[in-house]
């Protein structure tokens, strides 16, 4: 039996780890956030690419080679503590040194799981692929500055819908973003 009955919330918003860190659960955690919500939806979550490179920068360093880890989360999108006997050692320094489950998205498989739960895309794709690309102390010079912070949030927003909507977004994990309303009828 689930907590919430069905489209109980207006809004639902889930960020990131209540969704990436199920691992082969994810899908049956946005289909609950789905599940719940009445109208909108507001998600992030682990954009595979980031985490593929996250996977790769941590093998090449702790092992010299590219494990299977990486093979794991480049194909599937998930890595499990208990796959692969290099794995505990590639989590040292990554994600607070957590061992659980990840899943790891990309936009269209996000955007296709999101409509086969009867939710409309307004968006999915990359968070903050500009700032990705500028140079930290742009950024810096940006964030400096209560109006020009907000013409930079303006035009990120605009890069990441327009440009480049299936980039990873940030270096964080959290790099996918989607927002979905019930589809109507």
């Amino acid at each position: 039996m689930t907590e919430f009955p069905d489209h109980s919330f207006d809004l639902v918003l889930n960020m990131d780890g209540a969704i990436s860190f199920c691992g082969s659960e994810a899908i049956a955690a946005v289909r609950e956030t789905c599940r719940v919500a009445k109208r909108t939806v507001i998600l992030t979550v682990s954009h595979r690419v980031q985490m593929v490179a996250s996977w790769v920068r941590s093998s090449l360093a702790k092992t010299g080679r590219l494990g299977p880890a990486v093979d794991a989360m480049l194909n599937r999108g998930e890595w499990h503590q208990k796959q692969f006997a290099d794995n505990k050692i590639l989590t040292e320094g990554l994600t607070q040194n957590y061992l659980g489950a990840l899943k790891a998205f990309v936009p269209g498989e996000l955007k296709s799981l999101l409509e086969r739960c009867g939710m409309k895309v307004l968006r999915c794709g990359g968070l903050a692929s500009l700032a990705a690309f500028c140079d930290p102390l742009a950024v810096e010079r940006a964030l400096s500055n209560t109006e020009v912070f907000k013409s930079f949030l303006s035009i990120c927003e605009q890069v990441d819908k327009e440009l480049m909507p299936d980039r990873p977004g940030t270096r964080q994990r959290a790099g996918l973003i989607a927002v979905a309303q019930r589809s109507s009828g």
